[in-house]
């Protein structure tokens, strides 16, 4: 194999980093990971001084490793956004998308391997890294239809070193990494002007105001007190101690939720003691851009509170960075799913769910995870929510039983009966993954709200997923459960769930153990009825290969000699956890926690992301035993906590729907719809309403005075024709 450790390779690599750094100071961060591994090691280098000694590093893991470089410039040895203090670039993944049909021709191309490639425009002068990155991302987003990667915009973005190997591919040589063409190195944010904003990112566009309000931040914090929580005081007088960008970040989202506008929360946020702008001397506008997107976030969350302004904050887990990382490595799950979105019309997001049913279903019995608390078995419920079955949750259902069912076919334990029929089932299973399915989950809160018959069912199956003795006295029998390891898989449609669902569910932890997954019908994705393409099938009997293994290499036997006598029993895997690892799950559930107690319903959101936080670590687990199938050890790294809350994110939002809406009476939910329908469709009148959701005259004239009186809607007549329309919360 022909090297790449080279002394010319060597030099132009040194030219390359000496042109795009130029005079910039700081570190530069080098991040290298051997093939077929997600764990990545960073260096930190000083620029101009080091760039020789950077140079001579890559050298040395040239031949073996992946090399990556920020084309961004560090103060400090972190890879963090705050810690970018110099852009001398713009950068790309452009990806499949050809560099000739930028719109501005790039200072340098690379190809990271055949015919993908990477962009870096050499600016005259370093800009300010929120310019920088919101250029970036104009070029991404723009470029996206053709090939451009979407998520290769972020601060602390990682492109391939020149004159290294691509080690993704399997040939001999790799493929290396070329500097295809170079260009001016001039540019200035000017020139990218050609590019729009990107939607949803217009609060960088948003101009600084030439004059602001006559009113001192005092009179400001005095005017909005009643509305401030509590922990905003500590932060806005208090200088941080390390991480001023989110104490900074939370003032900012305490401000907007307190009601200010943009210009009252850029006087106070000013001068607050975590005003990290002030403290580097950085000019106001930078503090204005994140005001604007504290409030355009608040504003958006807003969009999502029932009438009832129930209110959670949701705090970011995952760095920009993390979450683009996520996405570019692909675990079973990500493999799953591609493979079911090619063969149907399901709603990705179920698959992703049916994807961690099959893992779980597969190792619980026999992976798990001993803590301080108790042993921790990596059993999940999950419940798929539907707004119509265009979203076919019953396909997406099937398809992942389907593929257990040809892996363990015994792994289905029921799906339907009754608690008791439930229960002498597992009495005959104890320790073995007992998969319960449920496809219209709406069917089993009906019975279990209404049916004496179904009385503590709830209860019951609680006390079964956390693995639980359970024992039922009957008339003609008693039966015993004994380390019981339950999976539960439930779909329905949403808004009768909905219906159905009290807020005693939520707060005796019933519910909370389910993460909930939704989505929306998208009737553009509908594909026409086909046969199945050999690309799937092969594909699919890939996937059913590789559970095979993963089962086979856990489902296996171990002597044990007592009282003189040896038999063979199922051996038990226990997984550990890295330092690192228990360090950042516990501060992922630190802030579930912390968001959960400061909401307006601590009682319901507390319990439902204790829960929901004790399924990301399950669910990291059940990813580190899925690739480590050919160790005899288990061990959860960093890397599998954050892609296992990379999945927590995503799913937090519809669990929030459900803490939202149990317990409220059918007509406050009436009034829901309503107004979702009044927004969905704006000036629509009064008889459309009334025909759509069949309401009398009475019965609609209080739901629209109740409407208009909480200040949601505006009623407007013209003539005998009245219409409705959503209040504008910026007018």
């Amino acid at each position: 194999m022909t090297s790449v450790a080279s002394s010319d390779s060597k030099t132009k690599r040194e030219t390359f980093f000496r042109i795009i750094f130029g005079d910039a100071q700081g570190y530069v961060c080098i991040g290298r990971r051997q093939p077929n591994t997600r764990m990545m090691r960073e260096e930190f280098f000083r620029v101009p001084d080091e760039v020789q000694a950077m140079t001579h590093y890559i050298e040395g893991f040239a031949n073996s490793y992946d090399l990556y470089f920020c084309p961004q410039v560090f103060g400090d040895k972190a890879r963090k956004k705050e810690e970018v203090i110099a852009t001398p670039t713009l950068w790309a993944d452009l990806d499949t998308c050809e560099p000739d049909v930028l719109r501005v021709e790039p200072s340098i191309v690379l190809e990271s391997s055949p015919r993908r490639y990477q962009a870096l425009w050499i600016l005259s002068e370093p800009c300010d890294p929120a310019d920088a990155e919101d250029a970036s991302r104009r070029i991404a987003y723009a470029h996206a239809d053709e090939g451009a990667d979407k998520s290769g915009w972020d601060l602390t973005q990682y492109l391939r070193v020149p004159f290294t190997y691509n080690h993704k591919y399997k040939t001999i040589p790799p493929p290396v990494v070329k500097i295809l063409t170079t260009g001016r190195s001039d540019y200035t944010l000017k020139d990218f002007e050609v590019y729009e904003q990107v939607t949803g990112f217009e609060y960088v566009d948003v101009p600084f105001p030439e004059e602001l309000p006559q009113v001192e931040a005092e009179q400001l914090l005095e005017e909005y007190r009643v509305h401030l929580k509590q922990q905003f005081w500590l932060l806005y007088n208090e200088t941080p101690d390390k991480d001023w960008s989110k104490a900074l970040w939370q003032v900012e989202l305490f401000l907007a939720e307190a009601g200010m506008s943009r210009e009252e929360m850029f006087i106070v946020a000013k001068e607050a003691a975590c005003n990290k702008y002030r403290r580097d001397g950085r000019h106001e506008s930078r503090l204005w851009i994140e005001v604007c997107k504290a409030f355009a976030k608040v504003e958006e969350r807003s969009k999502y509170l029932p009438t009832g302004e129930y209110k959670t904050e949701l705090p970011d887990l995952l760095t920009e960075g993390e979450r683009q990382d996520c996405l570019v490595e692909k675990t079973f799950v990500e493999r799953y799913v591609e493979w079911a979105k090619s063969v149907g019309d399901a709603a990705w997001q179920y698959h992703q769910a049916g994807a961690m049913i099959v893992l779980s279903s597969l190792l619980a019995g026999r992976v798990r995870l001993p803590t301080s608390f108790g042993v921790v078995v990596p059993n999940l419920w999950f419940m798929i929510l539907a707004d119509t079955t265009l979203t076919r949750k019953t396909t997406a259902m099937d398809m992942a039983v389907d593929i257990l069912v040809e892996v363990d076919s015994d792994a289905v334990l029921a799906t339907d009966g009754s608690l008791e029929g439930l229960m002498t089932s597992l009495s005959y299973r104890p320790g073995r993954p007992s998969l319960f399915l449920r496809d219209e989950f709406s069917g089993l809160l009906e019975s279990m709200t209404k049916k004496d018959y179904y009385a503590g069912m709830a209860e019951a199956l609680t006390k079964l997923y956390d693995g639980k003795y359970q024992k039922r006295i009957l008339r003609k029998e008693t039966i015993e459960v004994r380390d019981p390891c339950l999976i539960f898989f439930a779909g329905g449609i949403k808004t009768r769930v909905l219906e159905l669902l009290t807020a005693e569910q939520v707060a005796s932890g019933f519910m909370p153990r389910f993460c909930v997954v939704a989505a929306e019908s998208d009737v553009a994705s509908l594909r026409p009825l086909g046969p199945p393409s050999n690309e799937s099938t092969a594909t699919r009997d890939a996937l059913v290969e590789e559970l095979r293994k993963v089962g086979h290499h856990y489902i296996t036997e171990t002597l044990v000699t007592a009282d003189g006598k040896t038999v063979s029993l199922p051996k038990r895997w226990n997984a550990e956890l890295t330092p690192q690892a228990w360090h950042r799950y516990n501060k992922y559930e630190g802030q579930m926690l912390d968001a959960g107690l400061r909401a307006q319903a601590p009682d319901l959101a507390t319990p439902t992301f204790d829960r929901l936080s004790k399924s990301g670590l399950k669910i990291a687990v059940l990813l580190a035993a899925s690739r480590r199938m050919h160790s005899e050890r288990i061990l959860v790294e960093e890397d599998d906590i954050i892609r296992a809350f990379f999945y927590v994110e995503q799913w937090r939002p519809h669990t929030l729907e459900v803490l939202m809406t149990a317990g409220q009476s059918p007509g406050e939910r009436n009034l829901q719809y309503v107004l979702k329908y009044i927004k969905a469709n704006e000036g629509c009148t009064r008889s459309a309403v009334m025909q759509r959701f069949r309401l009398n005259a009475h019965n609609a004239e209080q739901m629209f005075l109740t409407l208009e009186q909480r200040g949601l809607i505006i009623r407007s007549k013209d003539g005998r024709t009245e219409r409705l329309y959503p209040v504008d919360k910026d007018q």
